[in-house]
C-alpha cells in the first residue's frame, strides 16, 4: 500500500468518524412560534408601558413537552413609540412579547416567558417612496431646496399594527439551552 493509498483511507475513515453523530445526542433549537396581534396599536396615541394582546395561530409544542395550542393568548408592552411629526417624521412602534398564559392538562395556567425571534426587526414605521427621501438629498439646489421646505412643514405618516398583524415569538427557556435554528 503507498503513503497516498494510506492517507486516502485515513481521510474517508476521519469524515466518517465526524458524519456520524452520537446516539443520545439531541438537536437543541429554539423553536419560533407564530403569532398574530388581537389588539390594534397606533402610534399616534400609544405609549411606552402600554400592555397589547396577541395570540399564537398554530400549536406548538415546547422543549419541556408543554403543548402550546393555537389561539393561546399571549401578553406584551409596547418598547417605544412616537407619533408622526412635521419635517416628515413618521411615526414608530416597537413592541416587546412578555408571555404566553398556556393552560395545564392538570387545570390551571402557567405563564410561558417569550421574546421576539431576533431575527425580526423591533420596531415598525411606514414605509416611505425611495423617490421622496432621495428628492431631498439631491446635490442640484434647487430640487433639494424645493423638498426641504417641502419636508419642513409636511407632517409624517403614524402607522397601525392590529389584528393581521403578524410575527414570531421565541420561548425564554430555549435560548438558554443552545443557537436558533
Amino acid at each position: 500500500m503507498t503513503a497516498r493509498s494510506i492517507l486516502v483511507v485515513a481521510g474517508v475513515a476521519a469524515a466518517t468518524a465526524l458524519a456520524s453523530a452520537p446516539a443520545g445526542a439531541t438537536k437543541i433549537c429554539a423553536y419560533a412560534m407564530p403569532s398574530e396581534m388581537l389588539d390594534k396599536v397606533y402610534s399616534g396615541t400609544a405609549r411606552a408601558g402600554q400592555p397589547f394582546r396577541f395570540k399564537i395561530v398554530a400549536p406548538v409544542q415546547l422543549d419541556d413537552g408543554t403543548k402550546v395550542p393555537a389561539g393561546t393568548l399571549g401578553y406584551g408592552v409596547i418598547r417605544a413609540a412616537s407619533a408622526a411629526g412635521r419635517h416628515n417624521h413618521d411615526g414608530m412602534l416597537s413592541l416587546e412579547p412578555r408571555y404566553l398564559v398556556v393552560t395545564k392538562a392538570a387545570g390551571g395556567a402557567e405563564r410561558v416567558p417569550v421574546t421576539m425571534n431576533p431575527t425580526l426587526p423591533v420596531a415598525w414605521t411606514p414605509s416611505e417612496p425611495l423617490l421622496n427621501k432621495a428628492a431631498s438629498h439631491v446635490p442640484l439646489p434647487v430640487p433639494g431646496i424645493i423638498m426641504t421646505g417641502v419636508n419642513t412643514v409636511r407632517w409624517g405618516r403614524n402607522i397601525t399594527l392590529g389584528p393581521g398583524f403578524t410575527f414570531t415569538v421565541l420561548p425564554v427557556d430555549n435560548l438558554a439551552h443552545g443557537p436558533i435554528c
